[in-house]
């Protein structure tokens, strides 16, 4: 059997699709070889190296509020409003988010694991908007090219804040003296990696095919819309380079916040993963 490299794409609580992807590949005894991940991808991919199986991935989604992952930054708020109010007085916001639950939440649930101590080969893709490199977070020797930099010493948590760092949404976060944004800013879907790590037959879960039948509002729903009208056509053409499939789940857009719709997408990326798991098995023994 051909050795299997998962590739989890970004789309914010759509990310829970990914976890009913795993548990149809491991209900069918289908072994993952490595695995990567972008914003909300990152997420299942770091608590999958960590050991945590896709069973206890969705029961821990199940007990979330929207409290334990969700912080906005007020006083930044604050400051900046009265900014612009005030003449001579100067404040910048980064986000409205400061992302702090969000790690703190990943640090126990991969209990404060480092990248050298995943299970199987990992990588986890992230931005430092300063320089414009793609960063790298990983625990295998690579070799890359461009403006790209790979990290092996970090915590699967700073590596996953650092990927989920939606632009204008969460603060960046301040790493080694780089800021760190959104992977999908540079690969929605982590498939090119994949082909780094080396393995042989590449399955990437794409969340972004959708109509885009709602309207949006608001600076957030503005802005995130954008990143995914451009960040999925780019990977688009990686995942026709590198993927040898894509499972699409078919999830409608949801908030951040609406994690009563969990169950329910866990269950889209079960039923996408079962419409080809014959041909993903045809295709590792091929």
């Amino acid at each position: 059997m051909k050795s299997l490299g998962l590739a989890l794409g970004g789309g914010g609580l759509k990310g829970l699709a990914h976890i009913g992807v795993l548990q149809v590949l491991e209900e069918n005894s289908i072994p993952i070889s490595a695995i990567s991940g972008t914003s909300a991808g990152s997420i299942v991919a770091a608590l999958y190296a960590s050991g945590l199986s896709p069973w206890r991935m969705q029961e821990l989604a199940m007990q979330l509020e929207v409290k334990d992952y969700i912080d906005y930054d007020i006083i930044a708020f604050a400051k900046f409003f009265w900014a612009l109010l005030l003449p001579g007085v100067k404040a910048s916001l980064d986000g409205l988010i400061k992302g702090d639950k969000l790690e703190k939440l990943l640090y126990k649930w991969t209990r404060g694991k480092t990248l050298a101590e995943s299970r199987i080969p990992i990588g986890i893709i992230a931005c430092d908007i300063d320089s414009g490199q793609e960063i790298i977070f990983t625990n295998q020797n690579m070799e890359v090219t461009g403006p790209r930099l790979v990290i092996k010493e970090a915590l699967l948590s700073e590596a996953v804040r650092s990927s989920t760092s939606i632009p204008a949404t969460f603060v960046p976060l301040q790493f080694r003296g780089m800021q760190m944004v959104d992977g999908g800013v540079k690969e929605m879907v982590p498939v090119e990696v994949q082909k780094i790590m080396g393995t042989d037959y590449i399955l990437s879960v794409n969340l972004g095919r959708e109509s885009y039948a709602e309207k949006v509002t608001g600076i957030t729903q503005i802005v995130s819309r954008s990143l995914n009208i451009m960040s999925y056509e780019t990977s688009a053409t990686a995942e026709a380079l590198f993927a040898d499939l894509v499972i699409h789940p078919r999830v409608k857009a949801v908030r951040l916040d609406d994690i009563g719709q969990a169950e329910k997408i866990i269950r889209a990326g079960r039923r996408a993963a079962k419409a080809k798991i014959d041909e993903i098995k045809r295709g590792l023994e091929d």
